[in-house]
C-alpha cells in the first residue's frame, strides 16, 4: 500500500527554480511508493511590479546587473538536464503574479489546481506566454477544464485577493523568504530545487518516525 504524504508547495509560478523543483519532487514520488496530497501555496517574488509587469531584460538588468543578461540561459542548462522545456528567448515579460495566485485559488475550488500549475509552468517557461494578460490566463484555465465565463468574471474581480495576500503573509511571517519551499506533513521543510534524493530522505525519516511512534504506543488510547 502506498504511503500517504501531505506536501504544501510555497511557490511563485514564474519562478524557474519552482518549475525545476516540482519536476524533482515528482521524480522522487515516482521512485518511491508514495501517494501525495499536494497543495500549492502563494508567494510573490516581485509584488512591487505593476499589473502589466516589466520587460524581462530591463528587469534582470535592474535587479542583477550585468550577470542578469545570462541568468535564464544558465538556468536553462539545469532545466535541460531535467528534460524540462525552457525557452528563455520566448520570455519577454516578468509579471506581477497576484492574479496567477488568485487563479490557482479558483482552480483549487474546482479540483484543477495541480493540472493548472503544470500548465502555467509550461506556458511561461516553454512558450513565453504573457501572464499580465487576463485572456491568457482564461485560456490556460479553460484548457484545464475550467469554465471560460466563470474565469473571465473571476479575474475581472478582486475575489480571493485578500485571502491570497493573507496566506502569503502567513508564510513570510513564518520565516519563508525564498521559493520553492516544500512543507512535508507539516513537519519537514525543504527549501530550493533539491534533488530527488533529498525528498526521499525526508519521506524515509517520516516513515521511521511514524513506525517508532507506533511501536512505542501501548496505552489504551493508541
Amino acid at each position: 500500500m502506498a504511503s500517504k504524504i501531505k506536501i504544501d508547495i510555497v511557490s511563485d509560478l514564474v519562478c524557474p527554480w519552482c518549475y525545476i523543483g516540482q519536476k524533482r519532487l515528482n521524480d522522487a514520488l515516482k521512485q518511491g511508493n508514495y501517494e501525495a496530497e499536494i497543495t500549492w501555496k502563494p508567494f510573490q517574488l516581485h509584488p512591487e511590479l505593476q499589473k502589466e509587469g516589466m520587460d524581462k531584460n530591463k528587469f534582470l538588468t535592474q535587479k542583477f546587473g550585468e550577470r542578469g543578461a545570462n541568468m535564464f540561459n544558465q538556468i536553462k542548462d539545469v532545466a535541460d538536464s531535467e528534460s524540462l522545456a525552457m525557452n528563455p528567448e520566448s520570455i519577454t515579460n516578468i509579471p506581477n503574479t497576484i492574479n496567477i495566485h488568485r487563479l490557482m485559488w479558483f482552480a483549487k475550488q474546482k479540483g484543477k489546481d495541480l493540472s493548472l500549475a503544470v500548465k502555467l509552468f509550461e506556458a511561461y517557461f516553454a512558450a513565453g506566454k504573457d501572464f499580465s494578460n487576463n485572456q491568457t490566463l482564461v485560456q490556460l484555465g479553460e484548457e484545464c477544464g475550467l469554465d471560460k465565463l466563470e474565469l473571465e468574471q473571476f479575474l475581472a474581480s478582486d475575489v480571493a485577493k485578500e485571502e491570497v495576500l493573507a496566506e502569503e503573509a502567513m508564510y513570510r511571517n513564518a520565516g519563508i523568504n525564498a521559493v520553492p519551499t516544500f512543507i512535508i506533513n507539516d513537519k519537514y521543510m525543504i527549501q530550493g530545487a533539491q534533488p530527488p534524493a533529498a525528498f526521499l530522505e525526508a519521506f524515509e525519516q517520516l516513515e521511521i518516525k511514524k513506525e517508532s511512534n507506533e511501536f512505542q504506543c501501548t496505552g489504551d488510547d493508541c
